[in-house]
């Protein structure tokens, strides 16, 4: 594949599988207001702005606010990084890209402080990504791309965006790299999705390099 100069990558179900600990999470907090979630549906919650899958579900307008605050309390549990483990592509890959000079960095829904808790757990903290963008530093979720954009700005970037890529495992990661105009990766592990001329598919980290 061809050699980007900046790659960001989306964070759960990209680099670090958390499918059981986003289990634990939505599905307690949906608990805490009276509702009763699948745990094979929990995957779709995790690639869709929290508020849609919220609305969708039809919950109470007036719990919204407890919610959230479960939501929050729940993944920054320590039983919450308990339960995340690493995609055995994702240490080997970045390392790599970090020896080719790339600039690494991460933008996700998650929360910034949550993503370093996991990244110290495997000892990635610091190694690698020059840049973090939750949703502290970006409110307006994916697939607005003002994720995107932050790090861009954080990074201090303003060269060509077609030397940016944008890693991510959900046609909402797909979305958001477009509209900032960068390339789109689709990391697809478990072929779920049509090839389509508007994002490179991969199924593993290996073939970005």
């Amino acid at each position: 594949m061809k050699a980007y100069k900046y790659y960001l990558f989306d964070f759960d179900g990209t680099l670090i599988d958390s499918i059981h600990s986003s289990e634990y999470v939505f599905m307690e907090a949906y608990k805490a207001i009276g509702i009763t979630i699948k745990k094979e549906d929990v995957l779709g919650y995790t690639r869709e702005p929290i508020p849609d899958s919220y609305k969708r579900l039809n919950a109470p307008e007036e719990k919204w606010g407890l919610f959230a605050e479960r939501i929050l309390a729940l993944v920054n549990s320590q039983k919450s990084v308990n339960l995340c483990n690493i995609y055995d592509d994702t240490y080997d890959t970045i390392a790599d890209l970090r020896m080719a000079e790339a600039t690494l960095g991460i933008v996700t829904s998650n929360n910034a402080p949550h993503v370093r808790d996991i990244l110290r757990k495997f000892g990635l903290e610091n190694l690698f990504f020059e840049v973090i963008v939750g949703n502290g530093e970006a409110p307006v979720p994916k697939p607005n791309p003002m994720p995107l954009n932050k790090a861009l700005e954080m990074l201090g970037y303003e060269g060509d965006r077609s030397d940016v890529v944008y890693v991510g495992d959900s046609l909402n990661d797909v979305k958001a790299a477009l509209a900032a105009h960068i390339t789109p990766i689709l990391l697809d592990r478990d072929d779920e999705y049509p090839d389509s001329g508007d994002y490179i598919k991969i199924k593993s980290l290996r073939e970005l390099l």
